[in-house]
This record gives structure tokens, sequence and C-alpha cells, in this order.
């Protein structure tokens, strides 16, 4: 599937603000030039972009605003040509959860089985896991019946949470956007000892879809698969990650992926208005 996606933030502030550091995870998460054609990100006041790549490997630019200004925009434009990794050989069925213990990645994997910053791995968590594991000795499976779990017992409901948004809440008041069901997934996974993930991307709905977090940034999970690698899942549309998904960033949860994270100083009071905007579509 060839795709285009065009991503556009843009902060007003209110007064005039100094020294603003932003650090931007857009690029699409390949080096394939087969997949990613092209990759352009603008900054307007214009800057110098330098870049780097973090601990999960995400490509990150970032740059430095330190003269007064009131309004920044990040724009993003990708084009890149998307594959499933499940085309071929189907879900990865048949790895038990004895293959987990003691493999050769999981000292990699460490961050992936336990807590962070938006993700519990406790008693109560590892109840529900249980519950909809449902006696499955199949990793995928069971991984695959918990994302359906909590498409089934979370409501989506649009505004209702935001970004720093922990799962214990999500759990408690049972709703949340994408980022809320994947930590959910994250935590239910983890507490069974299953390496979990979380993902940032976007998201194509085609005209005859009805998949939501379509046209804004989506995230997902994915999940380790002894000897098969990761395999991604979406708890808010309880579907496989296939070409529609676009991955940009991987990490713990949505603290090591954050599309685009700043900071800038200013008089008391000073706040910005933000407005963000996602147009993912055929190329």
């Amino acid at each position: 599937m060839h795709l285009r996606v065009h991503h556009r933030t843009r902060y007003v502030y209110r007064v005039p603000v100094i020294d603003s550091y932003n650090e931007v995870r857009l690029r699409p998460a390949t080096d394939d030039p087969k997949r990613l054609s092209s990759f352009l990100l603008c900054v307007q006041p214009p800057r110098r972009l330098r870049h780097f790549r973090d601990e999960h490997h995400n490509y990150v630019q970032w740059f430095e605003i330190p003269e007064p200004h009131t309004e920044l925009i990040i724009d993003a434009v990708s084009r890149l040509h998307t594959t499933s990794q499940y085309a071929d050989s189907g879900k990865p069925v048949g790895i038990g959860f004895d293959s987990l213990a003691g493999g050769e990645h999981m000292d990699m994997l460490h961050p992936f089985v336990t807590a962070s910053r938006y993700v519990d791995v406790d008693h109560d968590v590892w109840r529900l896991a249980v519950d909809a594991r449902d006696e499955r000795t199949d990793v995928f499976l069971t991984a695959d019946a918990i994302m359906s779990f909590v498409h089934a017992n979370w409501v989506y409901q649009p505004n209702s949470t935001s970004a720093s948004t922990h799962m214990s809440e999500v759990l408690r008041d049972r709703r949340g956007v994408c980022q809320d069901f994947a930590h959910v997934m994250l935590g239910m996974c983890r507490s069974l000892g299953i390496p979990a993930r979380y993902v940032s991307g976007y998201l194509y709905n085609g005209p005859t879809s009805s998949l939501r977090g379509a046209q804004a940034s989506h995230a997902w999970c994915e999940v380790w698969i002894p000897g098969r690698g990761w395999f991604g899942l979406d708890p808010t549309n309880n579907t496989v990650a296939d070409e529609r998904y676009i991955k940009i960033a991987t990490g713990r949860d949505y603290d090591d992926a954050a599309p685009i994270r700043g900071s800038f100083s200013g008089p008391h009071g000073a706040t910005a208005a933000l407005e963000v905007t996602v147009e993912v579509e055929l190329a």
C-alpha cells in the first residue's frame, strides 16, 4: 500500500517565549529506501535540525529556538510503501509459554516485561490477564485474546483522558483512547511474562473501513514471539497491525514514543494553544 502522511503541529503562545527545546519522533521507523520514499520535516521559525537514535533505536530530530517567538509550527510529510508482516505466514501461532523462559533475548526484553511510567504490572492486572488468557498456552493466541478482552471491556471515548493519564486510571474508569487501550494491553501481557512494547504511528482508514484512531496519531502494541520477533496488535480496533499501519516509534510506553516533546521558558502563566492535524491518504 502506497501512503502519504502529513502531520502538522502548531503551538500559539499567549506571550512571547524563549529557549524552546523540542524532540520530534515523526520519521517512519524504516531505513529501507524501497519502503520510505521520502520524509521531510520543516519547522517555523526556520531552524537547523539535528538528529540521533534514542535507546529504543527511534529516529529523533531536535532543535532549539533561543529567541522570543509566539508561534511554532512543525510540519512532517512522509511517503512510503507499507506491507503486512502477517501476509506471508499468517499469525505466529504454535509458540508456547515455556519458550519465554531463559531465552537468549530476555535480557534485552527485560524493560518490556516490567512496569514503566504509565504501565502497572501488579496482582490486579495479572488477575485480568489470567481471565483473558483462559488456560491458553500459546503466546500469540494469548496476546490476541488480551487484545480482544481490552477492546470488549473498555469504552473508546475521545477527550476522556490526557497524554499523562496513567493506566491505573484507565483500569478504574474503563474508558479512554488508543494510547490508554495500548497501556492496558501492555500491562496485561507483561503480567503474564509476554514481552510487550508501545508503538506510536498512524493508521490508514480506507473508504470502506471504520477504524478508530485514523487521521490522528495512533497507538498500538507489539508482542515478542520467541523465534519470530515483534508482532503488532491493536486493541482499539481489535485487529492485527497490517499494511494499514505506519510505525513511527516504539518504547516501554507513551513516554518513550511521544511524537513531540518540548519545553520553553516564559513569564509566569505563559501557555500554548495546540492544534494538531494528521492526514493519511493513498499516494
